[in-house]
């Protein structure tokens, strides 16, 4: 701005000294009058080309300035870069020490009762085994649940004889035509499960933490593992009801347990038709059924 004004100055000086002529300059300005003239043309001339310079050195420091910024936002970006990579190694740390605690024991995971069987699928864990257990099968009161009791039971302060009038039995398999079960891990003489004492056993997947049973399913939907397979069994419809429950396709019997001593009885459960949609369901086929964990 000071050299715009200083200019405008020189300017209107130089159009007056133009304008006049010697005579003039004589007529109107006397000789110490020229000399403080030309002084001050001479002085904004001066303070035009201090200007340029500063403007010129403003240039050269805002160019590096510019340059200097460039630099730096390069380095931030480079600083960000090398911050979300610790970040994202740390997130894969914790990913890796939550499998590892969830992999140990006691950190959880999914528990299930693998019906029919005393040993568990590969990759889990034995709790427990014994004999299946619930209300006698036409009682009106008593559990409506079927219970995987242990064989070695442990006792508090009893009293001998019969006297709460709630009891506990064992579960027996009721066959009539329609046994659908494999004979493999039963005593090869064994033609029908007719009469045969349930077993049980109570598993647990330390690396997965849910569990599901789906009936009329022998596979597992995509990313479920299947622990088991088999046949739903529950109570027969005219006795009291009972949960269902997926008993393994080639069930165990527990050693000396059969006899017609009856207790919780275990019949398969057939489909329908009616409400329940046929085709899709086929009138009185034996229900599957599969023991899923994710």
């Amino acid at each position: 701005m000071t050299a715009v004004i200083a200019t405008v100055r020189i300017g209107i000086l130089l159009a007056a000294l133009c304008c006049l002529t010697p005579s003039h300059v004589r007529g109107y300005v006397s000789e110490a009058g020229q000399e403080v003239l030309m002084k001050m043309v001479y002085d904004l001339q001066k303070d035009i080309i201090d200007d340029k310079k500063k403007l010129a050195h403003l240039d050269m420091v805002t160019q590096e300035l510019q340059e200097e910024n460039k630099m730096l936002k390069e380095k931030l970006k480079d600083f960000r870069k090398r911050e979300e990579k610790p970040v994202e190694g740390l997130n894969k740390t914790l990913i890796r020490y939550r499998r590892q605690i969830q992999n140990s024991p006691g950190a959880g995971g999914a528990t299930y009762v693998r019906w029919g069987r005393t040993v568990c699928p590969s990759g889990a864990e034995k709790v427990y085994n014994g004999v299946v257990g619930s209300s006698w099968y036409d009682h009106n009161g008593g559990g409506a649940t079927y219970l995987c009791l242990p064989h070695d039971p442990q006792w508090g302060t009893v009293t001998e004889g019969y006297q709460s009038k709630s009891y506990m039995y064992g579960v027996e398999f009721e066959m009539y035509n329609n046994d659908p079960f494999l004979k493999t891990n039963v005593d090869r003489k064994i033609t029908s499960l007719q009469d045969h004492t349930a077993v049980c056993a109570v598993c647990r997947i330390p690396t997965r933490t849910s569990q599901v049973m789906i009936p009329a399913k022998m596979d597992c939907p995509a990313s479920w593992t299947k622990e088991y397979g088999g046949y739903l069994m529950s109570s027969h419809h005219t006795h009291k009801k009972s949960d269902f429950v997926c008993v393994d396709n080639a069930p165990e019997v527990n050693d000396g347990g059969v006899g017609n001593q009856n207790g919780g009885l275990w019949y398969n459960v057939e489909a329908a038709c009616g409400s329940l949609p046929c085709p899709s369901y086929g009138d009185g086929k034996e229900l599957t059924c599969v023991v899923c964990t994710k």
